[in-house]
């Protein structure tokens, strides 16, 4: 009798010794994916916001050059193109429709100036809120 005593305990130990040894793994695994998928999430949020950043920058420059009635630099053109391209790859529906109606209205200034004699800041100034908007809005559900 005292051998079965022995010999249950033993199997009984080992069960809960494999079991927590199981379950904390397990737990460790979905903590690992965790920190994976939130590391990819923070690359990509990154990604997005500096090609978001780099097109600002180069908006702005097209404007200046627009405003100061400065000759077209196809340079800053195809820069502008490139990140239109870039960030049309990972951008959603919504921000890649305000971003075109950007670099639309970019372009024209660019190449033709501004409509009606209109101001170009004030041409540009509604696409470039809906875009500035739509990158703000994409960059805050990326944090969730």
């Amino acid at each position: 009798m005292n051998n079965w005593l022995v010999l249950i305990g033993t199997l009984f130990g080992t069960v809960i010794g494999t079991t927590g040894t199981i379950v904390s793994q397990h737990l460790a695994s979905r903590a690992a994916e965790r920190r994976e998928r939130s590391a990819r999430a923070a690359e990509f949020r990154a990604e997005r916001l500096h090609v978001s950043e780099a097109m600002i920058e180069v908006g702005q420059a097209i404007e200046r050059a627009a405003v100061n009635r400065r000759e077209p630099s196809s340079e800053l053109h195809d820069r502008l193109w490139v990140l239109q391209a870039r960030l049309a790859i990972v951008a959603s529906d919504r921000l890649k429709q305000t971003m075109n109606e950007w670099v639309i209205a970019l372009n024209r200034v660019h190449w033709e100036g501004a409509p009606a004699d209109q101001p170009v800041w004030v041409y540009l100034q509604e696409p470039r809120g809906r875009f500035l908007d739509a990158v703000s809005a994409e960059l805050a559900g990326l944090e969730n």
